[in-house]
């Protein structure tokens, strides 16, 4: 390889690297889809599980089935678009949408492995508190990948978020009040960075 050679190699790096950095982050509606989604259903089951509600247990895997099932709607519905913004095939997009979507599938995959456990191998019913446990963790991990290779800094702060709510969460397994903390952490480390991502996305559509 010569001299020019291996230079236009490094321009080449560097430029896809400061691409990653300059594009925006696009896919905020989908984190404020799923993580507004997650804090309500979390809010309803801390209710259910208080008697707040005035429902029975039987109706919590119904809010959950609910939760996925509107979830998966609203991401078709206000999804269209988002891959012909500028910017959306940038270092920092692809991996952040790689990041997430592994992150969705290693939770789903765990949440099916919790109820073959509990249903099929009289696994304890608790195992069920320990998804979100998991989610925080795949939370704190998207987030600081995608903050380390898109150049968006700020997203450090919402993975500690949810490295501290994973952290925390085994102290109130089997306790209605894991619901409730798991609410607030997800309001925070998701839903608000969610407006901040959708603000500052280009609006055009290439």
């Amino acid at each position: 390889m010569s001299p020019s050679d291996l230079e236009s190699d490094i321009a080449y790096m560097r430029g896809l690297a400061e691409s990653g950095e300059r594009a925006p982050l696009i896919g905020g509606r989908y984190l404020l889809i799923w993580g507004g989604l997650a804090a309500l259903a979390c809010l309803a089951h801390w209710s259910i599980l208080t008697g707040l509600a005035g429902l029975p247990d039987i109706a919590l895997p119904v809010l959950w089935a609910g939760y996925g099932m509107t979830g998966g709607i609203l991401v078709a519905v206000f999804g269209r678009g988002l891959g012909r913004k500028p910017g959306a095939r940038s270092i920092g997009n692809r991996v952040n949408r790689a990041a997430w979507v592994s992150v969705g599938l290693g939770i789903v995959l765990y949440v099916v492995g919790v109820a073959v456990s509990i249903t099929a191998l009289d696994a304890p019913i608790f195992l069920y508190d320990t998804i979100l446990t998991v989610a925080l963790f795949g939370y704190s991990i998207a987030f600081s990948v995608t903050a380390s290779l898109s150049g968006q800094k700020w997203l450090f702060g919402p993975a500690w978020m949810s490295i501290a709510g994973a952290a925390l969460s085994p102290a109130f397994l089997g306790k209605p009040e894991l619901y409730l903390l798991a609410a607030g952490i997800i309001f925070f480390a998701a839903v608000i960075p969610a407006f901040r991502m959708i603000r500052n996305e280009p609006k055009a559509i290439v």
